[in-house]
């Protein structure tokens, strides 16, 4: 874990001026082949050791937090495979040459077991950098459809999302192709054995959840009483239809708070995946002390102003008076993939040192 914390320039009443000045309102709605065999190279949850550096933009006052020592594996897809996917589905997995990922975590976790290279097409709001090396990119909304999907060519599709990914699956299937669904709800780890049965290598992602499983403990042990004092909020800015979003169940988010033991605030509202459901008051009204965004989003943004513009009144709240805001590289932060507990154990120091 690296952790780098410039020193604040602005005051609080600054702060609250900029937010001022923002625009105010709120936002409201929601082939592989062969046997099946797997080699560690998985780095162990004592090893989160720090690497890298904040980026050069990182707003004054912020505290730069990133995880190292993500896992991976190496798995051999025993293919066809009949399996039941998160949808409750009886599926039929039998080629996965030109993979179309639903969610840019499907990607991650292809990736992380040494299988990049069939992930065919990613969507295009992707920060990994597995989905955003995949050959073709879409755009998935009511506009574009199943039938947009399906005219990318490819042999499997796996979607991250019961509710939207269901049905597009369902249709995959009737036109002849291998779909299935990894229910969004569960944790990381489970998510990760979900595609390992999917690629017909379950030993090879029990291998890849279980060190991330191990790291989200280490985290829990490193973060000990005192994050548990601790309200966090996590905001982002690809909400449904792009929209900027507070995060809730089902995410990696969630998984990582849950495992240091602060409490979510999205979450805590009722909350699900990356929900537009929220009001700028109602954020105030959560009181969050430590507000958590991901590098992807800030660039979305623009920089601070423009996150201050997204959310006008997060200045206002004690985690803005104290400037307890916390920048994360998004594949640790957002994406519900192989470095969830590198990103946690990072956060558990982290989250440790401002409730000191």
């Amino acid at each position: 874990m690296r952790m780098n914390r410039r020193t604040l320039l602005a005051s609080a009443t600054a702060l609250s001026g900029v937010a001022a000045l923002a625009a105010c309102g709120s936002s409201s709605g929601d082939s592989g082949g062969g046997e099946g065999s797997s080699g560690a190279d998985a780095g162990g949850a004592d090893e989160a050791s720090g690497a890298g550096s904040a980026p050069s933009d990182l707003p004054e006052g912020w505290t730069w937090v990133e995880g190292t020592d993500v896992p991976s594996t190496t798995a051999s897809p025993a293919l066809p495979v009949t399996v039941t996917d998160g949808t409750g589905s009886e599926v039929t997995i039998e080629d996965l040459s030109r993979t179309i990922v639903g969610g840019e975590d499907v990607a991650d976790m292809l990736a992380a077991m040494g299988l990049a290279d069939l992930i065919y097409a990613a969507p295009t709001n992707s920060v990994a950098q597995a989905a955003l090396d995949a050959p073709e990119q879409f755009e998935f909304s009511q506009q574009t459809g199943v039938e947009g999907l399906l005219s990318v060519d490819g042999t499997c599709f796996l979607g991250n999302n019961v509710k939207r990914h269901g049905d597009v699956a369902e249709q995959f299937r009737s036109a002849g192709l291998s779909a299935a669904v990894v229910d969004d709800q569960q944790a990381v780890a489970d998510k990760i054995r979900a595609v390992g049965e999917y690629i017909g290598d379950p030993a090879a992602a029990e291998e890849l959840a279980t060190a991330v499983e191990e790291q989200l403990t280490a985290a829990a042990e490193t973060a000990g009483d005192a994050a548990q004092e601790l309200r966090v909020l996590v905001i982002t800015s690809s909400g449904a239809g792009g929209a900027n979003a507070v995060v809730g169940t089902g995410t990696a988010a969630a998984d990582i708070l849950d495992a240091v033991g602060a409490v979510n605030c999205g979450v805590e509202a009722g909350l699900r995946g990356y929900s537009v459901d929220y009001s700028d008051e109602g954020l105030l009204d959560l009181a969050p002390d430590v507000i958590i965004t991901g590098t992807g989003d800030m660039e979305e943004w623009g920089g601070y102003e423009g996150f201050l513009a997204a959310f006008p009144t997060l200045a206002q709240t004690p985690a803005g008076q104290a400037s307890n805001f916390v920048l994360m590289p998004s594949e640790q932060i957002k994406v519900s993939g192989s470095g969830v507990g590198a990103g946690a154990l990072a956060l558990a120091s982290a989250l440790a040192d401002i409730a000191a």
